[in-house]
C-alpha cells in the first residue's frame, strides 16, 4: 500500500466506521430497557422551547444518546478493560479482582445518613418495645479483602458496626463478619458478579441469628440444594466487565409448606404457596427468584411452625435469608421501607410481632434515607 493511498484509506474507513453507526442509531428502534445492565434507558427527550434555554433538553439529548447508541455494551466493554489494562482497576466504581470476582468500591460519603439511620430504627425499638436485632451485612470488600487490587479504598464496615454497638440503646448489633469470612473458607459467601450473599453465607447469617435468639437452627442437611448456572448480578452490569464467567444461585428448600402474599401499594395482592419464583430463573439477574425480588410488603406463613412472628425491616439482603427463616416463625412480615407507605409501628402492633429485625447491606445502611418511613 503506498502513503498516498494509504493516507486516503484510513481516513476514509474511519469515517465509514463513525456513518454506518450514525445511520443505525438513526434507524434502529429505541430499547426501553437493557438487561444487561438491568435498567431502563433514556427516551427521546421532548424539545420545548423552555428546556432549550435551561439546558434540560441538552441533558436529556446527550443521556438518550449515550442510552441509544449502537454497540454500546461493546464499547463499554472496551473501555472497562482498557483501564484495566492501564493499571486504573483501583479507580474504578467496581474492583475486578483476584478470584474473578467484581467487587464494588466503597462509597465515599460522610456518617451524617447511617447515624440518623441507627436514631430512627433505635426508638422504632423503643416504641414497639419489642427485642431488636441489627444485622449490618459487610460490604464484600470487607470481607475478601485478600482479593481487592492494589490501591483499593478502605472499607470502613467493622468502624461502623462498632458505632452501631456504641450508639444503640434498644437493639442489639449482630456482627457475622467473622463467620463469612470463615465460612468463605468453605464456598464463597458472596457471589462473584452480585454484592449480594449467596445462599451459603445466608446460611451462615440464619444460623448466626436463630443461635442468638436462643432457638436451634436447621443443620445444611435439613434443606435440600438445587443449582442453577448463567447468574449475572448487578455488579457485572454496572461492570462492563463481560468476560466474567457467570454465577451459580442455589435454592435450599427445607420442604415448608409456606404461604407468600406480596402486598405493594396500587396492586392487586400475590399470592404464592413457594419461596421460590422460578420464573426469574429464566433471566441474566436470578436473585429475585428468591421472594420475587423487591416489594413494599411480604407476608410469609407457616401454619406448621409455634415460632411466633417475626419483623422484618429490610433492603434486598433479606429476600434469600428469609427463605431459611421461613422454616422457623409462624408468621414473618418484611417491609422495605423503600417501597412501603404504611404505618410501621401500626403493622408491628396488628401483626403481633415477637422479635423485631433491622437487616440491610451496609452500603444501604449508609446512603438510604428511606427509614423516615418508619412514623
Amino acid at each position: 500500500m503506498t502513503e498516498k493511498l494509504r493516507t486516503i484509506l484510513l481516513p476514509a474507513v474511519f469515517l465509514g466506521f463513525w456513518a454506518v453507526l450514525l445511520m443505525l442509531f438513526f434507524l434502529l428502534p429505541d430499547k426501553d430497557y437493557s438487561e444487561t445492565e438491568k435498567r431502563y434507558l433514556a427516551a427521546a427527550p421532548e424539545m420545548t422551547a423552555s428546556g432549550l434555554l435551561d439546558g434540560t433538553v441538552q441533558e436529556a439529548l446527550e443521556d438518550y444518546t449515550a442510552d441509544q447508541f449502537p454497540g454500546r455494551n461493546l464499547f463499554t466493554g472496551i473501555s472497562a478493560y482498557n483501564d484495566l489494562l492501564w493499571g486504573r482497576n483501583a479507580a474504578q466504581d467496581y474492583y475486578h479482582c483476584d478470584g474473578g470476582y467484581l467487587i464494588a468500591a466503597p462509597k465515599q460519603v460522610g456518617d451524617a445518613t447511617f447515624l440518623s439511620n441507627l436514631a430512627l430504627f433505635d426508638a422504632f425499638a423503643a416504641q414497639t418495645g419489642l427485642p431488636a436485632t441489627l444485622i449490618a451485612v459487610p460490604e464484600a470488600g470487607a470481607v475478601l479483602e485478600d482479593l481487592l487490587p492494589a490501591g483499593y479504598l478502605d472499607y470502613r464496615d467493622g468502624e461502623l458496626i462498632q458505632t452501631a454497638k456504641d450508639t444503640l440503646r434498644n437493639i442489639t448489633v449482630l456482627d457475622v463478619t467473622d463467620t463469612l469470612k470463615s465460612g468463605n473458607e468453605t464456598a464463597p459467601v458472596y457471589y462473584h458478579t452480585d454484592h449480594h450473599l449467596t445462599a451459603w453465607g445466608n446460611y451462615l447469617v440464619y444460623r448466626d441469628y436463630l443461635t442468638a435468639q436462643g432457638r436451634t437452627p436447621g443443620t445444611e442437611n435439613d434443606f435440600t440444594v438445587t443449582s442453577y448456572g448463567g447468574f449475572y448480578g448487578t455488579a457485572w452490569s454496572g461492570s462492563g466487565y463481560w468476560l466474567t464467567p457467570a454465577d451459580t444461585v442455589e435454592l435450599w428448600d427445607r420442604g415448608t409448606e409456606v404461604t407468600v402474599t406480596i402486598s405493594d401499594a396500587g396492586n392487586e395482592d400475590v399470592v404464592a404457596a413457594s419461596l421460590f419464583f422460578l420464573d426469574h430463573l429464566a433471566e441474566l439477574d436470578k436473585y429475585p427468584v428468591y421472594l420475587d425480588g423487591n416489594h413494599g410488603l411480604v407476608k410469609i406463613e407457616n401454619p406448621a411452625s409455634d415460632g411466633g412472628t417475626l419483623l422484618v425491616v429490610r433492603d434486598s439482603y433479606a429476600h434469600c435469608l428469609s427463605t431459611f427463616l421461613a422454616g422457623d416463625y409462624a408468621e414473618i412480615y418484611l417491609i422495605d421501607l423503600r417501597y412501603y407507605r404504611g404505618c410501621a409501628s401500626q403493622l408491628a402492633a396488628d401483626c403481633g410481632a415477637d422479635e423485631l429485625l433491622f437487616l440491610y447491606g451496609m452500603e444501604n445502611l449508609r446512603t438510604d434515607t428511606n427509614a423516615a418511613w418508619l412514623y
